[in-house]
């Protein structure tokens, strides 16, 4: 019987053994869990202070690219209303340009057609022929015979191609 007590009492120390081992067993374990769970808490947390410091860096490149980009747009605007005034510049500069030639154009043939036709032609025979034949043009037709009559026949002939050319071109426009 004491044997059996013996072996009670060794048995009951040896569970209460077991016992204290697993107690120790589960609180390591739970204390490494708890340690995980520390570990994906903070792998959470930086992850999402990652993710809102990723947000907020995209959101401020995308202010940046509307800016540039309404920059660029006030750029082009202005660029347009350049090249419109340009071009209005351009148009009355041109403008200027053809009354100043048209007056001057007229003065010249006023010049030409009260000159002696004999005058007129040995001008134009030192002239370039283009300058020469613009003249021509301007002038009476009875006068641009008679002139014509007083030049070289060479000259004459190679003015009467120009005026051809010339008035061939103006008609095809």
């Amino acid at each position: 019987m004491m044997k059996k007590i013996i072996y009670f009492f060794i048995f009951i120390v040896s569970i209460l053994h077991a016992q204290q081992n697993c107690e120790q067993y589960f609180e390591a374990r739970k204390e490494q869990m708890q340690e995980q769970i520390r570990e994906y808490d903070e792998a959470r947390q930086s992850l999402e202070a990652y993710r809102a410091s990723f947000e907020a860096l995209q959101k401020e490149k995308m202010q940046a690219l509307v800016q540039k980009e309404a920059d660029i747009n006030a750029s082009l605007e202005q660029i347009k209303t350049l090249k419109e005034q340009n071009e209005r510049i351009l148009k009355a500069t041109k403008e200027n340009l053809q009354a100043i030639n048209d007056k001057t154009m007229g003065r010249i043939t006023e010049i030409y057609a009260k000159m002696k036709d004999v005058a007129v032609a040995g001008i134009l025979s030192e002239m370039e022929p283009d300058e020469a034949s613009k003249i021509l043009l301007s002038l009476d037709p009875r006068k641009i015979s008679s002139i014509m009559a007083k030049m070289e026949p060479k000259k004459a002939s190679d003015l009467t191609l120009l005026l051809k050319n010339l008035d061939q071109n103006a008609s095809l426009q």
